[in-house]
């Protein structure tokens, strides 16, 4: 053991275990024993101390870590953050349910430890238009902002667009409503690839749409399929994710593109390109919607790239569409919010948005990269920068099982019937999301227990 190991005293805890050693440690932080910047036991040498199991004191760091106060560094260990948490918000003993590991939220890496998020918002009341963000905005947004969405289209998504062609919604999720809103009325029919978003399935059902699913292999939607599809049914529009795809991370080829815009051209539909996790590849491949501009609508935001609570996001319709969007967004919330896109377009013209992409991209692929080659005997679907990877099952193992068995071990996910478009298929995988995986403890366990369930899920 090592000397001066800071080793919990456990008996005045109740509850589980991993609960009970996260709580002395915010209590020892908060007391002074332990102090801002301290390596903490390997998570090895405390399970053996206090005679728990490895996977306790995993939970417990994760918690630990979920609750602002310690940090994981690879290769170094867990330390006590600088900043100890607040004794003005005490630890919520009573409404902590579980430290589980969550990689079923397809969310992005945390950025908020970047000081750049508090400057901004110190500074944003010093502004000269500060008073004039919190009023009813013209059009579809702020001239300035529509600028500066233009020049981000253009520099980080392959999209050309005036600026008075562009709509600011209020995230990706509302750019698809207003687009399959736009372009179809109850009834008709959407083609999407064989397993999606579920807020596609949301969206088609409260508009009262009929989706049905085109082939897709592990380069995408097939065109040959869609062609096949269009001759046998009279459809309306096609949504395709077509970068990183959700849940399966596929990249459609080029060529597929230009066969699927050659198709929609042909037979007078519209493409609906949700691209929202297409700011994360290093990579740009050119969109669909550059090579139709008049037959398809282009997606993109900011809740995948750098955080959930920028609620901004860009859509370029058809010229003769941008009227239909502009009204459909003044009844569904009048205008995105020009306080969320102010931070944006800010963050858009001095370099920051770029910035916090490359370091989403950064801090996405350490997680991807760890995972995948502890795992390298599994055959999973990732690619550097996507936030969710896609496990394929050995076939004597089903997606329930599988589920059933992490979600006992502490590890949630989500199984890939979730995302089928066509009622009980089972695409045979489960997507693993790591954006919420933020303590480097964590992915050893996670790497080991998805080991031991692919091997035997009932052992």
């Amino acid at each position: 053991m090592i000397p001066n190991m800071w080793i919990p005293d456990l008996s005045k805890y109740q509850g589980p275990k991993y609960i009970a050693i996260a709580e002395a440690l915010c209590d020892d932080i908060q007391s002074g024993r332990l102090k801002p910047g301290e390596k903490l036991p390997a998570q090895r040498e405390l399970s053996y101390a206090l005679q728990v199991n490895f996977g306790t004191v995993t939970k417990a760091y994760s918690l630990a870590s979920d609750r602002g106060m310690v940090r994981g560094e690879i290769g170094r260990g867990t330390f006590v953050r600088k900043a100890a948490p607040s004794t003005e918000t005490p630890w919520p003993r009573e409404t902590v349910q579980v430290g589980r590991i969550d990689m079923r939220s397809d969310f992005p890496c945390s950025l908020a430890d970047d000081p750049v998020f508090k400057e901004t918002f110190q500074e944003l009341g010093q502004h000269a238009h500060f008073e004039a963000l919190f009023q009813y905005q013209p059009g579809s947004a702020r001239s300035d902002h529509l600028e500066s969405a233009q020049a981000w289209l253009k520099s980080m998504c392959r999209i050309e667009a005036m600026e008075n062609r562009i709509i600011i919604t209020n995230g990706a999720l509302h750019g698809g409503f207003l687009s399959l809103m736009a372009i179809s009325k109850p009834g008709d029919l959407i083609l999407t690839e064989e397993t999606t978003s579920p807020a596609v399935r949301s969206i088609a059902a409260m508009l009262h749409l009929r989706l049905k699913s085109i082939d897709t292999d592990d380069q995408g939607a097939v065109p040959e399929h869609l062609e096949a599809l269009l001759n046998q049914e009279t459809c309306t529009g096609i949504y395709l994710i077509p970068n990183f795809h959700n849940p399966t991370t596929s990249i459609l080829p080029v060529e597929r593109r230009q066969k699927i815009a050659r198709l929609a051209e042909h037979f007078g539909i519209y493409v609906i390109e949700d691209d929202v996790f297409g700011c994360l590849m290093q990579q740009k491949t050119v969109p669909i919607s550059a090579m139709i501009p008049e037959h398809s609508f282009y997606i993109t935001s900011f809740s995948k790239a750098i955080a959930p609570g920028f609620r901004v996001g860009y859509v370029v319709p058809p010229d003769h569409f941008y009227q239909t969007l502009l009204t459909n967004l003044k009844v569904t919330s009048w205008m995105a919010s020009p306080v969320m896109g102010e931070v944006i377009s800010q963050w858009i013209n001095n370099g920051t948005a770029r910035r916090l992409v490359s370091l989403q991209i950064k801090r996405v692929s350490q997680r991807v990269t760890f995972i995948t080659d502890k795992l390298n005997n599994f055959s999973i679907r990732s690619h550097s920068g996507c936030p969710h990877m896609w496990l394929d099952l050995p076939g004597s193992i089903r997606e329930s099982e599988a589920v059933m068995a992490l979600n006992q071990e502490g590890i949630d996910v989500t199984q890939g019937e979730y995302f089928s478009v066509r009622k009980g298929d089972f695409p045979g995988g489960l997507r693993l999301c790591v954006g919420q995986v933020n303590d480097p403890a964590q992915w050893e366990y996670i790497c080991d227990v998805i080991r031991k369930v692919l091997s035997d899920p009932f052992a």
